[in-house]
């Protein structure tokens, strides 16, 4: 299927790796401009000469801490005018105790993925709107529709971005401008991979163990692979699209165990 992005312009966060690179991957297949936006300068880097090369598409690339307003500032001022825009930020360190969490640490958490996609989109909504067509993704987790207490420094911002981002979907429709969440179960990721080692090093069990523990938990069985959360995102900027907003779509293999 054309997705009918040809020659778009995307920005996308946290490209240098895992979802966040395969979803750049993905939206280059499709002749898409990008610019790339992460903290590791030179992962980044590396990222952007893989993806020229494999696709003959133009790759900036912002080396950039969105967690921060300065660094959400400078990758607003290198792209100001995206048809695209996917957030896809990293989970905050997490002590499971909710008592132990700081004041410090919330507005951390916050900033991080609440804050730093709020003002991005603000940046760039109004440019969709004149121009007559945007796509908004914003990459969160399943536990949005699923909280868990141990999880919710990073999921209780992210309650908050889909309450914005239903507003800006519906807003914004009548102008072919579409705001979605993608609610993630497990990937195989690096930082899944990281996860995985550090839960078998506090069980003291294998880490083949564990991975197989965790594959367990969805009715798939396994780890969801980055490009099949790539091609949900690419079809959600592409022209077919339209119609989709305001919406918060799992992807998680059958994790969550409800109907709605």
């Amino acid at each position: 299927m054309d997705l009918g992005i040809f020659g778009r312009k995307a920005v996308v966060c946290g490209a240098s790796r895992g979802i966040g690179n395969a979803i750049a991957v993905r939206l280059a297949q499709e002749g898409v401009n990008l610019v790339l936006a992460a903290r590791d300068g030179k992962a980044l880097d590396a990222a952007a000469a893989r993806i020229r090369a494999d696709h003959g598409v133009a790759v900036e690339t912002v080396a950039t801490d969105l967690s921060v307003a300065q660094g959400r500032r400078a990758l607003l001022a290198a792209c100001g005018d995206p048809d695209i825009l996917v957030h896809n930020g990293a989970w905050p360190d997490e002590n499971p105790d909710f008592r132990n969490w700081s004041r410090e640490d919330w507005v951390r958490a916050l900033d991080a993925m609440l804050l730093s996609p709020v003002e991005l989109i603000t940046g760039v909504v109004d440019g969709m709107k004149a121009r007559g067509f945007g796509r908004i993704v914003a990459v969160t987790s399943r536990f949005v529709k699923e909280p868990r207490l141990e999880h919710m420094l990073s999921v209780s911002p992210r309650l908050g971005l889909a309450g914005f981002m239903n507003g800006i979907g519906r807003e914004y429709a009548r102008h072919n401008v579409t705001a979605n969440a993608m609610l993630t179960g497990i990937f195989a990721t690096e930082t899944q991979v990281a996860f995985g080692h550090e839960l078998a090093r506090r069980s003291g069990k294998p880490f083949e163990a564990v991975w197989k523990e965790r594959e367990a938990t969805n009715a798939a069985g396994r780890f969801g692979r980055p490009e099949e959360m790539a091609a949900l995102c690419a079809f959600l900027c592409s022209a077919h699209a339209g119609f989709i907003t305001a919406q918060n779509i799992l992807i998680d293999g059958g994790g969550y165990p409800g109907v709605f």
